[in-house]
């Protein structure tokens, strides 16, 4: 049996045991928040969902270096890159306020939100562009 296997066995038992042990239905919600079995639940949780963020990466990282994909990779990387700096550079940053005054957003946080939002119309347009390009070329070819 592999050690994984024998890992997610134990993580199960844990989860079990941690799920027979929380507080009823009937316990108040600040106190069942309290209980320590539901602290030890969020950490179990916590724990499984970083090994598998973990191993998907590392399991994407390997497949893209025995395929030799790495260049395709880089270059959509860079291309990425390229559209978020000129995102942010095209941004305006304002300070939002609201009629009392009171400030909403930041100049700093004004240009991070336009700039994603700008990063978002391109990324968009991008895609739609690609659809309308490969539904034209599949009709050409027939």
């Amino acid at each position: 049996m592999k050690i994984y296997k024998i890992l997610l066995i134990i993580a199960g038992v844990i989860g079990a045991v941690l799920w027979f042990m929380l507080p009823s239905g009937d316990v108040p919600v600040d106190e069942a928040a309290a209980n320590s079995n539901v602290n030890l639940m969020f950490i179990v949780s916590y724990v499984l969902f970083g090994i598998a963020v973990l191993l998907t990466v590392l399991f994407s990282v390997k497949s893209l270096f025995s395929h030799h994909k790495l260049k395709e990779m880089l270059i959509s990387l860079v291309a990425f890159a390229v559209i978020l700096v000129v995102s942010y550079a095209l941004a305006s940053g304002s300070e939002v306020t609201t009629t009392d005054g009171s400030v909403l957003a930041t100049a700093e946080t004004s240009k991070l939100v336009g700039g994603g939002l700008i990063a978002f119309y391109i990324l968009a347009a991008i895609a739609v562009l690609a659809m309308i390009s490969s539904s034209v070329k599949k009709i050409l070819i027939k």
